[in-house]
Parts: C-alpha cells; sequence; structure tokens
C-alpha cells in the first residue's frame, strides 16, 4: 500500500506537484529505524503543510514576490505581540493574519493586491486609537506609522502630511517649527492618528471657532480597493471628498496622506487651565447642570469625569479658558455657567499660560487620563512627547485594572440599574 499526502486547503499546489507517495512501513514492537524515519519525515511534511499553507505564509510570500516582505510582521514574533497591545483596544479578540508596515502607496497597493490574492480582509491603522477595535482585524493590518512626513506649504496656509504622523507631533513641529502663529486645528489627545480622527469628523478643543476637524480638510490621498491611486478634494473626485468628512476611515480605501488647513493660533495663546472637583455626591446635578449648559464660540473647553482612583470618588471638572489674560478672568467666566453654580466645588487647579502647548498638554494628560499635573513648561520635543506619550493609549487597561483592584468586589447589578432609574427620574437622561 502508499499513503498520499494531499494538499492542504491554503497549500500552492505547484510545491507537491505530483502528489507525494511515500512506501508504507509497519511499525511493529521492534520499532525498527527505518519506521521511525519515516514517522518524522511524515510528522515534518505534515508540520510544512500547516505553516506553509496558511494565510500568513501565503502572504508574506506575495509581499516578498512584490519587493515588499521585509514589512510583513508575522504571528509568534515579539514584535507582532508589541504591534497587537500598541492599539486602544488589545484585548477584543481579533488575530490579525500578518501586520504590514507600509513604507509608502507603493507598499500599500501590494499589501492590498497581497490581500486579495489571499482572500482575507484588510484594515487601516494610523494611530490604534479606535475604541471599538477596528484598529486591528482578523485579516491584514496595515499600519501606517512609518509614513510620518510632513511639509509645510509655501505661505504658511497648510501642512501635507502622511498617515502615521499622529496629532500631537503635528501640533508640536507646527508650533515649534511651522509658519508663525499657525496652528493646525485638531484635537488634544496626541497618539491619535490624524486619518481616523479626521475621517470620522473631528471633535477639536476649539470647534467653536474654526468648526469641525474635517472642516478643514482641503485634500485626501487615497489607494482604493483596487490598487488605484487618487486625490479627493472640493474640485476633485468631489463625492469621495464629500464622504471623507465624516464617513470614517477604512470604508473607502487607504488615506495615506492629508493636506489641512493651518489657523490663526494667537487667540490661544492666551489661556488658563484649569481643574476643579465635588464630591461623587454631586454627580447628579454637575451633570443635569452640564447637559444644559451650550459651549458659546468654543471660549471655554470644558469635560467631565468621574475619577475613582481617589478616595473618596470626586466628579471633576477641567479643561482650558481660551482668550484670556489671566486666572482670574478664567475663574470669572466659570462662574458664569451652569456648572460651577452647583455648590461644593473644591479648586485644584486654575494656571494661566501663554502658550497653547501647555494648555493641550494639561488637556491630553492631567486631565482625560488623571495623570499627575505636568510642569508648566518645557524646553525641547523630547520633553514635549515624554510628557504626552506618558498617558499612551495602551496604557488605559492597566490604569483601569489597578483601579479595580482597590476594591474588594465590584458593585452589583442593582447598583447601576439604580444610578439609570435616578438619572431618568431627575431629567438627565431616559431609561432604556
Amino acid at each position: 500500500g502508499h499513503l498520499y499526502l494531499k494538499p492542504g486547503p491554503h497549500f500552492s499546489h505547484k510545491l507537491i506537484d505530483p502528489p507525494i507517495f511515500l512506501p508504507h512501513r509497519r511499525v511493529d514492537s521492534s520499532g525498527s529505524m527505518e519506521a521511525f524515519a519515516s514517522m518524522i519525515y511524515l510528522a515534518l511534511l505534515g508540520l510544512f503543510v500547516v505553516v506553509s499553507g496558511t494565510p500568513s505564509a501565503d502572504f508574506l510570500r506575495c509581499a516578498q514576490t512584490q519587493g515588499f516582505g521585509s514589512y510583513v510582521v508575522l504571528p509568534g514574533t515579539s514584535q507582532y505581540t508589541a504591534l497587537i497591545q500598541d492599539s486602544w483596544v488589545s484585548n477584543a479578540g481579533w488575530t490579525p493574519v500578518a501586520f504590514f508596515e507600509a513604507p509608502s502607496s507603493n507598499g500599500i497597493k501590494a499589501a492590498l493586491k497581497c490581500a486579495r490574492q489571499v482572500s482575507v480582509v484588510v484594515c487601516p491603522r494610523s494611530g490604534g486609537h479606535s475604541k471599538m477595535g477596528g484598529s486591528l482585524c482578523n485579516g491584514i493590518v496595515l499600519d501606517l506609522a512609518r509614513m510620518n512626513r510632513y511639509q509645510f506649504a509655501q505661505g504658511g496656509t497648510s501642512v501635507v502630511l502622511g498617515a502615521g504622523l499622529p496629532q500631537g507631533e503635528l501640533l508640536y513641529h507646527t508650533v515649534k517649527q511651522g509658519p508663525l502663529g499657525k496652528f493646525p486645528p485638531v484635537g488634544e489627545c496626541p497618539p491619535v492618528g490624524l486619518p481616523g480622527f479626521m475621517l470620522g469628523g473631528g471633535l477639536i478643543e476649539m470647534d467653536g471657532r474654526y468648526g469641525l476637524g474635517c472642516d478643514n480638510l482641503l485634500q485626501v490621498q487615497y489607494v482604493l480597493a483596487n490598487g488605484s491611486q487618487v486625490s479627493a478634494s472640493a474640485t476633485q473626485n468631489t463625492e469621495l471628498f464629500w464622504a471623507s468628512c465624516g464617513g470614517g476611515g477604512g470604508y473607502f480605501g487607504v488615506a495615506f496622506g492629508i493636506t489641512l488647513r493651518l489657523r490663526d493660533r494667537s487667540p490661544y495663546d492666551r489661556n488658563s487651565y484649569f481643574r476643579y472637583d465635588w464630591g461623587i455626591s454631586r454627580a447628579a446635578q454637575v451633570l443635569r447642570a452640564y447637559s444644559s449648559w451650550t459651549l458659546s464660540g468654543g471660549k471655554i473647553s470644558l469635560k467631565l469625569k468621574s475619577d475613582f482612583n481617589v478616595i473618596p470618588p470626586v466628579i471633576r471638572a477641567f479643561g482650558v479658558c481660551w482668550e484670556v489674560d489671566s486666572a482670574n478672568a478664567c475663574e470669572a467666566a466659570l462662574n458664569a455657567t451652569p456648572v460651577f453654580k452647583v455648590p461644593g466645588r473644591i479648586k485644584r487647579l486654575n494656571q494661566h499660560t501663554t502658550s497653547l502647548l501647555d494648555a493641550l498638554k494639561f488637556m491630553s494628560k492631567s486631565g482625560n487620563y488623571g495623570q499627575k499635573i505636568p510642569p508648566p513648561s518645557f524646553t525641547n520635543e523630547v520633553a514635549f512627547l515624554d510628557q504626552l506619550y506618558g498617558a499612551a493609549s495602551k496604557s488605559n487597561s492597566v490604569r483601569w485594572a489597578n483601579t479595580v483592584s482597590k476594591y474588594n468586589s465590584l458593585p452589583s447589578l442593582t447598583y447601576y440599574q439604580n444610578i439609570v432609574n435616578y438619572c431618568a427620574s431627575t431629567g438627565i437622561s431616559k431609561s432604556p
């Protein structure tokens, strides 16, 4: 008799054509060396079928033929694990076939071609900050971090940037090295990738004056699913450009380049950032006041959060007063808002600055993430990025785990239902 080894479902027939036939050997009680060698050979061949015939291996082989094999990161490596963790949601159960660290638009085209050939999905990733887990998938994660160049247009009216440049770095480079008195209208959280931010609409701290992030979008460069490269703007591929202003990332193609309008920075270099706390028992009153207040002209950026990292827990209001000349002027503006009329507030900080970057540094680290208040100034890019990226996305799960571990047990479902019922009864929200 003979043993016939069929090709695996993902195995290239060219590698084992014609089919392999091996002489059948009976393994008797003496366990002859010849029989043992045959068994080892079959085991190794079977392993070869599993490894070489997987979508991961097939994608790598295709990328190598396209000249981009060195940019593929496969499962089972430390680099693969690090790339998994470099996402806001790294434990959502996704197991990427591979990561492709695209160096250029031609690299993106090669990755899309190989993904089609292997029949796997592709998810582009610029900053990895999707809270819904959209930065990972059970296919090819097209990581754009290498494409992080930027160039200011002549006249200082705009900036052209690659998809891998996070908004924190763009802010720094523009304020420190770009056109005098200009800044890019982006958000305050530094690790966020700009394509996902802009294509999703882009909520920014100063949206009362300059609109949403996408209102300042001038052009988007795409590689489409068929491998073609196009530009979308108000005059080219206008429907695609319309869809790019809030339609979301990863739907219409891979956005690898963005042209963004720069804005006048002078109103925002006069600011005062603040933080106030109330005891958690005041949460309902603070929320009710906050929901009834409409931000006026972008003059105050205000956010709320509950902080259970401190004992007793607090409800916190933090943000920035824009276009003010002193901390006292900021205090007066806050006192006129419904939120700050809620009694029992504890003043933690009200710091006047003459730097937009200092205010955004506070918002991104001290405010959003509950970290210690950073020094009021910095002298170089390294210090700036160290301050900001100390609260990078991948540390959030660790921080929340540490918070939960402070308590002997988690609250019961009744506890949360009581909160929902109370909020509904006080008009803060409607119970589902």
